[in-house]
């Protein structure tokens, strides 16, 4: 994966319900500068969710965070087929 070449901290998952449906379920990514700078951030962490529209539908979770000069951090991203107690 190029994401690994340029940061090594990258997370990514990605999840379907069977090798045979392929079908998407719900997907993960978190780059490694949030990850290293967490402990610097604001101890409050907003999660928002937004509906995609189009040709693919689900929706996009996004985990943000406040650093010490009031500027949005964001921390990790997902991107879920549907509301479930997994996701």
């Amino acid at each position: 994966m190029k994401g690994r070449l340029v940061d090594p901290d990258f997370v990514f998952h990605i999840q379907t319900t069977s090798c045979k449906d392929k079908r998407f379920t719900r997907h993960f990514w978190c780059f490694g500068p949030p990850k290293k700078t967490y402990k610097l951030l604001r101890p409050v962490i907003v999660i928002d969710r937004t509906f995609l529209k189009g040709r693919y539908r689900g929706s996009l979770l996004t985990a943000i965070a406040i650093d010490p000069s009031n500027h949005i951090f964001p921390l990790a991203f997902s991107i879920i087929d549907s509301e479930t107690t997994e996701s």
